[in-house]
């Protein structure tokens, strides 16, 4: 999985790279087989302004589907990047239908067969 992580109008400092990139290979380590590219973009919508302004989108390149686009703002660019690589991750897998299975003890279903 190749990852491209672009900024504009606030600079991309090394160590928010490094959250960008554990939290992108953690968040993605499900899908990782079918993911082709990932792109992060960050952007600043009103500068010295303040407010709701870091602005994430991620981008997901798959091999045989369409890309899966997610856009998260919040006044943290730390916390937009969360949000959007959280949610493309539920997409994405979701799309790839390998959704989590919940494991039950087979001594408390056939217990419970029994009963009813």
């Amino acid at each position: 999985m190749e990852t491209v992580i672009q900024s504009k109008d606030f600079a991309l400092t090394d160590p928010l790279k490094q959250f960008i990139q554990d939290h992108a290979k953690k968040s993605m380590d499900a899908c990782n087989n079918h993911v082709k590219q990932l792109n992060i973009r960050l952007k600043d919508i009103s500068g010295l302004k303040g407010g709701k302004d870091r602005v994430c989108c991620v981008e997901v390149k798959l091999a045989n589907y369409p890309p899966i686009l997610v856009i998260k703002r919040s006044s943290d660019a730390y916390l937009s990047i969360r949000y959007a690589l959280s949610q493309a991750s539920r997409i994405t897998i979701r799309k790839l239908g390998k959704r989590r299975t919940i494991k039950t003890d087979h001594r408390f279903l056939n217990d419970f067969k029994r009963r009813f």
